[in-house]
């Protein structure tokens, strides 16, 4: 699965380049919506996001689980 994940980054970073797409997840390749981090949230998640800054919001809640951050995050629609 995680191959599949890979696949598609990569292939959406070639299609970027030659076309215009819409922003996506450098982890798993999933268009992402626009969610609100708290900075400090951030900060320790930033060192953990291997390629480029935009995670959508499964991928960014799997690392605040990996940089120690057990808090439950919903989205919310503004």
């Amino acid at each position: 699965m995680k191959l599949f994940y890979r696949l598609r980054v990569w292939a959406k970073l070639l299609l970027r380049r030659f076309l215009l797409l819409n922003a996506f997840c450098k982890e798993c390749g999933r268009e992402v919506q626009d969610f609100i981090a708290p900075n400090d949230v951030w900060a320790r998640v930033e060192p953990l996001i291997g390629r480029g800054k935009v995670l959508c919001y499964d991928c960014f809640c799997k690392k605040c689980w990996e940089a120690g951050i057990y808090t439950t995050w919903r989205l919310v629609s503004e």
